[in-house]
């Protein structure tokens, strides 16, 4: 796969990842473990699926051969696959409490400082990249990040300035403790998310890495190990709170969500593996920041920004033309040393 391709790889993977995340919207009632556990149950199922037809026999014989001769390649991406779920899980608990324009800018220089510095340590980065290119990069990708959560909070204010200002004399100090309660929360999910990078970095096959799995074996290790962390989690959960039938007899107007969030979650997980075999973790992880454009142009369909100023759509703008830049000076970058 060439860097051209992989870069592009990269971005679908990361509007895939900043779609799913829409369909929280349409679970009203439906407790959010019993969606994130069957989820992943799906994708489990799903991703065997599509790499036993794909590979056949070749994935078993290539888990046996690299059990046998590195066991921590596989030890460590079930570990990560089902670590990250945990951040995940923590992640959309906090998007529906207090929504994108609190969790973006945390989630997004986690990210990009802590999972990129770490997958750069553990699977290193192409020789033709340097280390101020990739900085600069993960800056701009950050600036973008930021000028989008300002347009956010600019349609915010607009809308609450226009049709309920009586409402700031409502505020409590109780409201105030849950946001800073759901704010510490997403600082740590955030950096438990960055198991997913780390993992890929040590245990995928890459240009600085070639003791790891292929990008379809791996992806069957990560949805293992994800599959036991949400039972781990939510299945817990819903033991303690006695839902295992909300999830069970849910029908197919429930699991219809689960099932498109499955597709898109390890379908771009999928894809993001073959990008990540081809440009590293280091590389492919900044590219996926851009999903959160992906999540502000989805609200942007809806009708989410209906009625907000004409800042925000600036803003808006100018946060896609960020992301734009932070993507190509990537590829001009590790064009530039080659």
């Amino acid at each position: 796969m060439t860097q051209e391709v992989a870069i592009l790889g990269g971005l679908f993977s990361a509007f895939l990842w900043g779609s799913w995340t829409v369909l929280l919207k349409k679970l009203g009632n439906y407790p959010l473990d019993a969606f994130i556990l069957g989820l992943y149950l799906i994708a489990f199922v799903c991703v065997w699926i599509i790499a036993l037809l794909a590979l056949g026999e070749e994935l078993l014989s290539e888990i046996t051969q690299v059990w046998r001769e590195r066991p921590p390649v596989i030890v460590f991406a079930l570990i990560a696959g089902g670590t990250f779920v945990i951040g995940v899980r923590i992640t959309l608990t906090v998007l529906s409490a207090v929504g994108l324009s609190v969790t973006a800018p945390i989630q997004t220089f986690m990210s990009l400082i802590l999972g990129t510095s770490l997958a750069a340590l553990v699977g290193g980065t192409p020789a033709t990249l340097a280390p101020p290119d990739l900085m600069i990069a993960c800056l701009l990708l950050f600036a973008a990040a930021m000028t989008t959560v300002w347009a956010r909070i600019y349609r915010d204010r607009s809308l609450f300035d226009g049709a309920a200002i009586a409402l700031r004399d409502v505020a409590t100090a109780t409201n105030r403790r849950l946001l800073a309660k759901n704010i510490l929360l997403i600082a740590p999910a955030s950096a438990i998310i960055t198991a997913y990078p780390i993992g890929l970095a040590y245990s995928l096959r890459t240009p600085a890495n070639d003791y790891g799995l292929t990008p379809l074996t791996c992806m069957t290790a990560f949805a293992t190990g994800s599959l036991i962390g949400a039972l781990l989690t939510s299945g817990a959960v819903l033991t303690a709170r006695r839902q295992w039938s909300l999830l069970l007899h849910a029908g197919w107007a429930m699991h219809r969500y689960s099932l498109i969030s499955a597709v898109a979650h390890y379908g771009g997980n999928i894809i993001n593996a073959f990008a990540t075999g081809a440009l590293t973790a280091a590389v492919s992880w900044p590219i996926s920041t851009t999903s959160h454009l992906w999540t502000y142009l989805w609200g942007l369909a809806t009708g989410e920004f209906k009625g907000a100023p004409r800042r925000s759509f600036i803003l808006l703008s100018v946060g896609g033309a960020l992301y734009l830049a932070g993507v190509l000076y990537l590829r001009w970058a590790l064009l530039r040393s080659a």
